[in-house]
């Protein structure tokens, strides 16, 4: 009876849960808000078994080796807090001034986003769900850059429709990932404005990816941005957003990635896709409790590949 209850209160607390929360941030400051969305997150970790379970056991594959199991169960409390954390900045940050938002959310490595821009080729910004990456174009977009997002339609139709309202409401656009190409022509538009295509890769890209070691584990990922980058001359730059402690954020831009070609085209396209995929896994290790991504099943078809 107990279970049935606390699985009832995260099922509530998934969908009516977050709209309570939206109104409240209309009432109360943030200060309030805050705090009582990481209770309602803590208490959602306890209730969705599933969910909990399923990152619990990628966790132990990814890290396992190196931490405890506490350490583990503190990582996955960690991650299901910044799925709550993601959908109040996104509410909340829609409203700030310019001034306040470059206050909260610094920039760190402008430099090599504005040397690669210069090329006149656009921009493929290699990134992942890690901190509140929702909040990541709208900064750019004070500093006169223009973003667009690839992404998936949201399960949960109530966070789809408020993250799209905060990209109408900040200018930043959203290209659906499907039809691919549909998806990649919208692509190529963007990046010969030369804009910036913003494309995550720590999602399971099924038997239309290609699969790379991440994690030590083979796992398909997009070979978007490789093909992209080879048609349209783009630079790939690997670019994440970072909670800091005080609940401020950087974004971190790393330099342009370097490609190498020898005339395989499928091991070239793996060998320049790994080596994004490492860095993606190097920010993740660095910052684990702020991917948002150990609730889905990220190795599975990965591991249907794998000699038994």
């Amino acid at each position: 009876m107990k279970k049935k209850f606390v699985k009832f209160i995260a099922s509530w607390l998934s969908v009516s849960g977050l709209q309570l929360l939206l109104l409240l941030f209309k009432v109360l400051p943030r200060g309030m808000v805050y705090p009582l969305g990481r209770m309602m997150s803590r208490i959602y970790y306890i209730g969705a078994y599933k969910n909990r379970s399923l990152a619990l056991s990628n966790l132990a594959m990814a890290l396992g080796d190196t931490m405890s199991e506490e350490k583990l169960k503190c990582i996955a409390r960690e991650s299901f807090q910044t799925m709550g954390q993601i959908i109040l900045d996104t509410v909340y940050y829609k409203d700030l001034s310019p001034e306040k938002m470059m206050a909260l959310v610094k920039i760190d490595g402008v430099e090599h986003l504005q040397k690669a821009l210069e090329r006149g080729k656009g921009v493929i910004a290699a990134s992942a769900h890690l901190g509140s990456f929702t909040v990541l174009g709208a900064r750019l977009g004070f500093e006169g850059y223009k973003c667009t997002f690839v992404a998936r339609h949201a399960r949960n139709k109530k966070i789809e429709q408020i993250i799209m309202g905060f990209c109408r409401q900040t200018g930043q656009k959203v290209i659906f990932s499907r039809p691919i190409l549909a998806c990649m022509r919208l692509c190529i538009k963007v990046l010969s404005r030369n804009e910036i295509l913003v494309i995550e890769l720590d999602q399971n890209f099924g038997t239309e990816g290609l699969d790379v070691i991440f994690f030590g584990r083979k796992a398909m990922v997009a070979t978007g941005p490789i093909k992209l980058s080879m048609n349209t001359g783009a630079a790939v730059l690997p670019m994440f957003i970072i909670r800091n402690p005080d609940g401020t954020h950087v974004i971190k831009i790393h330099p342009q990635v370097e490609f190498s070609f020898k005339g395989d085209t499928e091991k070239d396209i793996r060998g320049n896709l790994q080596n994004i995929v490492d860095t993606i896994e190097k920010c993740i290790r660095a910052y684990p409790g702020q991917w948002v991504n150990w609730i889905h099943k990220r190795w599975e078809t990965g591991r249907q590949q794998m000699p038994q």
